[in-house]
């Protein structure tokens, strides 16, 4: 694995006694020492969030969208049109091996010029060598921004005030100037509420955050910071509330070279992405061949129920499951599931609520599971991934 650029904003962060976490190598801020305000700033106000965890990898060359097309579950580029993403559009899409698991996920954002592949850092430069496997006399080449770019979000229903811009399309992206900065905004509303991603370079990253919270932190609404810091801990807790799984928490990874051609097609690791619970967000049916494509369109087209899903749960009351724990099936208790994730939601006057990877026919809506937390087995219900 390729090691991780130093995270320009991780200085800030020390002075403004944040605690942190790990992300495999990359430390990420857990909470600037008040997790509710910070959850209150993404659902009333606007939350400022870093993201040194996310990377980007660079596509361009005239094929690069057919190129992708052939790779990727979701459409970019319509083969009877002859013509692909628009400059500023964007979608959600799995890369898959020839099991039809997924080796990745990203979101892929067409800046005119260029194809940025958003996603998760650790995976970048392994996702690189791969797709150049696949290059033959495409014209494609392919650079991990990862060393040049940083991206961090607003999300709350002021971030658009925030930022200055309104982006009405899910994954929809333009160019701007802040604070006399080139930045690239994209949209994104993980949290359930506007969320507004900015990436731009490294060295800037610091003046854009410093401005960001000099400008907004201080100003009032209805009595309240407009802006404030706020780390994984709130956003986490928001985007289970909105019903967004997360890969490599929430459904497993295959290993990335199992994508690779002439590998190996016995990894039994990765989720199928019927199993994710963003088949409709991440897959086209339509748009024709895919790496993996076979395994995902008999599936589709049969109507076959997958071996396991990832399946909302709200508990009873507030006694919180932590990620890991056993999942037993309603009065027979055996074990048929594990939880992912987990948080306390405000919104839900404080119930406990899960992700849980759960198998047949434990997922469907309305099953009772049993499942422990602090200290004893407690009821919980299958529903669907979104809470709020």
């Amino acid at each position: 694995m390729a090691s991780q650029p130093t995270n320009p904003l991780h200085d800030l962060h020390r002075q403004a006694q944040a605690e942190f976490q790990n992300w495999d190598q990359i430390q990420i801020v857990q909470t600037f020492g008040e997790p509710e305000a910070e959850y209150a700033a993404i659902r009333k106000s606007c939350g400022l969030i870093d993201l040194p965890q996310r990377g980007i990898l660079e596509l361009t060359g005239r094929d690069r969208l057919p190129f992708l097309n052939n790779l990727l579950t979701n459409q970019v580029w319509d083969k009877a049109a002859r013509s692909g993403l628009a400059a500023g559009q964007g979608v959600y899409a799995f890369l898959l091996n020839v099991r039809g698991q997924i080796v990745a996920d990203m979101n892929v954002l067409e800046r005119g010029d260029r194809t940025w592949l958003e996603m998760d850092a650790r995976l970048v430069s392994a996702l690189a060598g791969v797709l150049q496997k696949y290059i033959f006399t495409e014209q494609v080449k392919l650079i991990d921004r990862g060393g040049e770019l940083h991206e961090i979000a607003l999300h709350g229903p002021a971030a658009e005030q925030v930022i200055g811009q309104s982006i009405p399309h899910q994954l929809g992206s333009v160019s701007t100037n802040l604070y006399n900065v080139p930045v690239t905004v994209w949209r994104d509303d993980v949290a359930g509420v506007s969320g507004y991603h900015l990436i731009m370079l490294r060295d800037d990253a610091r003046k854009v955050w410093m401005n960001l919270i000099a400008q907004f932190s201080s100003q009032s609404q209805a009595g309240k910071r407009m802006l404030r810091p706020v780390g994984w801990a709130a956003f986490n807790a928001t985007r289970i509330e909105a019903g967004r799984p997360i890969f490599g928490i929430d459904f497993d990874g295959a290993p990335v070279q199992s994508a690779a051609p002439g590998s190996a097609r016995d990894s039994t690791a990765g989720a199928l992405p019927a199993e994710t619970g963003l088949f409709e967000r991440a897959v086209s049916v339509t748009k024709g061949c895919y790496l993996g494509q076979e395994i995902v369109a008999r599936i589709h087209a049969r109507g076959q129920q997958v071996a396991r899903r990832v399946v909302g749960i709200r508990m009873e009351a507030d006694q919180l499951p932590i990620a890991g724990s056993e999942i037993f099936g309603g009065e027979e208790q055996n074990v048929v599931g594990m939880i992912t994730s987990s948080t306390v939601s405000p919104l839900l006057s404080n119930r406990a609520i899960c992700f849980g990877q759960v198998k047949r026919p434990y997922f469907e809506p309305g099953t009772k599971l049993m499942i422990p937390a602090e200290g004893a087995l407690r009821s919980g219900t299958v529903g669907p991934l979104r809470f709020l």
